[in-house]
């Protein structure tokens, strides 16, 4: 099956530049986020690449089974092949998340793209 056909649409601001260059040199301040905060040891979360637009199909078929039951789907890989994901579902579309295959599926609060965006600090 293919990824879900609006990630492009809800995502496109990511792979424009400056913002796409951008995004591999900020990380997230855990602390921003409470459920974060309180299920992961880490005082920060360093954004390591936006995946590539052209791969997004084969990164969907190696998350797919761990994502697909939570409607969400990766964007943004991270240290630890952890990934920020964005909802796709009708609960939780365009809202962020961030998973981990040890502490799964975390909502980062109900930020959309724009909010996580704007919380992002420099390395």
């Amino acid at each position: 099956m293919k990824q879900p056909s609006n990630i492009t649409t809800m995502a496109r601001k990511i792979w424009k530049e400056p913002l796409h260059t951008e995004l591999s040199k900020k990380y997230i301040d855990v602390s921003l986020y409470r459920e974060l905060k309180n299920n992961i040891p880490d005082s920060a979360i360093a954004l390591e690449e936006v995946f590539p637009m052209s791969e997004l199909e084969e990164i969907w078929e190696n998350f797919k089974p761990y994502l697909e039951p939570h409607k969400i789907f990766p964007l943004i890989g991270t240290l630890g092949e952890t990934v920020i994901c964005i909802g796709y579902g009708k609960e939780n579309r365009e809202k962020i998340y961030y998973f981990d295959f040890d502490f799964g599926k975390i909502p980062l609060n109900n930020d959309n793209l724009d909010d996580f965006i704007e919380k992002l600090k420099t390395k």
